[in-house]
């Protein structure tokens, strides 16, 4: 440890909404900032939608390689419309399941609320969002991990990206999203 301040396995933190949260793996810091960016952009500015991206784990670049985004989303109508506006920028996108499962496996504690990593063999993307999930209060919430899609590798053959370097992807996706919510198209007579 670089000092006695240093976080170790079995450390319990508190967000701040003050739910605990088990370290059970020093390298899932990120969703730790992330969570409490999370609460702080609720209490703050009372969204009706969040939207946030990241790289939580390698485990979705083994799942998707750099072919898509991985996405985790509590809305169905929100999952819809990313997919239209990945269908028009040519991002692909790829949902992933925010199932009850996984958010046993990361509650389902003696001493904490939640644990930052969770237990059980495998599923460790669907794991992360559900740790995330349980710092979401506001309704819709989309959560984009680009692990997998953020960084082009050079057998690619994206002839819009320069090669070995970080592609930007999904923004064109989340703009045209962003467009979609904003300009709705005008119903027929």
């Amino acid at each position: 440890m670089p000092s006695g301040m240093a976080m170790k396995p079995g450390d319990v933190v508190r967000s701040i909404n003050g739910t605990t949260i088990q370290i059970d793996h020093t390298d899932c810091e990120g969703r730790l900032l992330l969570a409490d960016g999370l609460i702080y952009a609720q209490n703050v500015f009372k969204p009706r939608m969040m939207i946030d991206i990241g790289t939580l784990t390698t485990g979705m670049k083994a799942a998707l390689g750099n072919a898509a985004s991985g996405v985790f989303t509590n809305s169905t109508a929100l999952w819809r419309q990313l997919l239209v506006a990945a269908s028009i920028t040519g991002d692909r996108v790829w949902r992933f399941p925010l199932w009850e499962h996984f958010t046993v496996k990361v509650t389902g504690l003696p001493s904490a609320d939640v644990s930052n990593l969770g237990w059980g063999p495998g599923g460790n993307p669907c794991r992360a969002a559900a740790f995330l999930k349980e710092f979401i209060h506001c309704g819709d919430w989309i959560h984009l991990d680009i692990a997998s899609s953020g960084l082009k590798a050079d057998t690619e053959e994206f002839t819009y990206l320069t090669p070995r370097r970080m592609t930007g992807r999904p923004t064109r996706t989340l703009i045209q999203f962003l467009y979609q919510l904003a300009c709705p198209p005008k119903e027929k007579q």
